[in-house]
């Protein structure tokens, strides 16, 4: 009853591959990607199992179930998840950068359900404060991340305390990852007992990444992304949708969240960023608060952010396993959405290093055209007149009679559509580097062409030196054997007529 009052109205594949296992006590290492609707995975039966055993509600009671996560903000999410499908049960959320008080008196008043970093709960054990020796369920969440960002020493310290050797006692021990390197085999070996059983949702020959997700590629060099993130922000997520970027550097998150190209409100989420505030944001971001969320890799796993129309990538991720989770914040839980992923020309390589681990295809496009602009931005416009309450309308009546008859009714809604989208001025930019001030071009020719360099002379003889000199770029429109081809793109700086 308790997933149905949250909203859960049916299972996902992986709920419903593990929900058996989990609840007839089995040992489990499950593969699946990220926004799969894994938390509910295990902690519907782990909820289940609790209440049909009837926990005692005594003072000081130990937990029964222990969570681990990778990151404050994963483990918020699963304790919140829990807390939203039992309301019997006492569920505390233990993690670094937050009081000790309160978290000792969770302990004191007794825990049916532990959620926590491993740092954190590791703290306790050693001021003996925590006791994990009633434990009868373990869950690894994220478990290739706790690995990247070097947690493997403290899990395995934490289990240490709650396992002994080969006794058939241990508590049920449940691994969740996207990928599984060999560091949780050695896990599961060691703390599992024999027969664990494996969910693998992904397989060898499948891809990876989220399969609701249209990646998308842009050319951009990094003084033009700035603006370019702006005009893509607006055509594939508008004034109302939710954005996610992802950026390398704290300084590129502040300094995008407060550039004026992005017409939307931003913020930004990082490391430098106190625990209290980081909270405050998602939380706003959550709740509709500000549509865009400019964010470094700490927020890069685990954030179970629901109905994000677009991820953007500032520049391809140093390793595949992260972009795999970071288009995974888009197409959650069966909805479509889209993941652009911006790149240098010496970032080429890199791309495609992405596309064969992650098992996909990017599709190479081009920056939004104005008209691409427009469109959206007047559709937004639209949008936003719906929210103008009745009584306001009455106040500009006047005003708006007036400027109908200086202007005209069509060009006086024109020019104010236009200053609510934000869309007064459009730069033309280069469809194939984004360089403002370029105009692209697409020649075809008659006959197979073998290498640019004719692409080259033949401009020169039809159109003269001059219209060569403003040519900044070629490039075969498809494939990389030039001789199979007959188009390419050129770029010039100013607007020529072909007569």
């Amino acid at each position: 009853g308790g997933a149905f009052a949250r909203g859960v109205s049916y299972l996902f594949d992986i709920q419903v591959k593990t929900f058996n296992l989990i609840y007839d006590g089995e040992n489990l290492i499950a593969q699946a990607r990220t926004g799969t609707g894994k938390t509910f995975s295990f902690a519907i039966p782990l909820v289940e199992k609790l209440q049909k055993d009837s926990v005692e509600m005594t003072r000081g009671r130990a937990p029964k179930v222990l969570v681990l996560a990778p990151t404050r903000e994963l483990a918020i999410q699963v304790a919140k998840d829990f807390k939203d499908i039992s309301k019997r049960l006492a569920i505390a959320c233990f993690y670094g950068g937050s009081s000790y008080n309160p978290q000792i008196d969770a302990i004191h008043n007794g825990i049916d359900i532990l959620v926590g970093t491993p740092g954190r709960i590791k703290d306790h054990i050693q001021n003996h404060k925590l006791d994990l020796s009633k434990l009868k369920h373990v869950v690894l969440d994220e478990v290739d991340q706790m690995l990247d960002m070097g947690f493997a020493e403290q899990v395995e310290e934490i289990l240490a305390s709650s396992y002994k050797k080969d006794c058939v006692f241990n508590p049920q021990t449940l691994l969740f990852s996207a990928t599984c390197p060999p560091w949780v085999y050695e896990v599961a070996k060691k703390y599992m007992r024999t027969g664990c059983k494996r969910v693998d949702l992904i397989g060898k020959k499948t891809q990876k990444a989220a399969t609701t997700v249209d990646h998308l590629a842009i050319a951009c060099h990094w003084s033009q992304r700035a603006a370019v993130i702006g005009d893509v922000i607006q055509v594939y997520s508008g004034s109302h949708g939710r954005t996610i970027v992802f950026c390398e550097t704290k300084k590129e998150a502040n300094e995008l969240s407060m550039n004026a190209s992005i017409k939307q409100n931003a913020q930004s989420l990082h490391g430098d960023i106190p625990q209290k505030q980081r909270e405050l944001t998602l939380k706003g971001f959550r709740n509709g608060a500000f549509e865009v969320l400019v964010a470094t890799n700490v927020a890069a796993r685990g954030l179970d952010i629901p109905e994000v129309d677009l991820v953007v990538q500032c520049s391809p991720p140093k390793d595949v396993e992260s972009y795999i989770h970071r288009s995974g914040r888009t197409g959650r839980a069966g909805r479509t959405g889209v993941c652009i992923c911006f790149y240098q020309r010496k970032e080429e390589e890199q791309l495609r290093y992405v596309e064969n681990k992650a098992g996909i295809a990017f599709r190479r496009v081009g920056v939004p055209t104005p008209n691409e602009i427009i469109k959206s931005s007047s559709k937004d416009a639209v949008r936003f007149l719906d929210f103008v309450p009745v009584t306001a309308v009455g106040y500009f009546r006047a005003s708006a009679e007036k400027l109908i008859k200086e202007r005209g009714a069509v060009d006086a809604l024109a020019a104010a559509l236009a200053h609510i989208s934000g869309a007064t001025s459009l730069e033309q930019r280069s469809l194939l580097s984004s360089d403002a001030g370029y105009t692209t071009m697409q020649l075809v020719c008659s006959q197979e062409m073998h290498n640019l360099g004719y692409a080259w002379r033949t401009i020169k003889e039809q159109f003269g030196e001059q219209i060569e000199n403003h040519i900044r770029r070629m490039t075969f429109l498809k494939g990389r054997t030039v001789y199979h081809l007959h188009f390419f793109y050129f770029v010039v700086l100013q607007p020529i007529t072909i007569v």
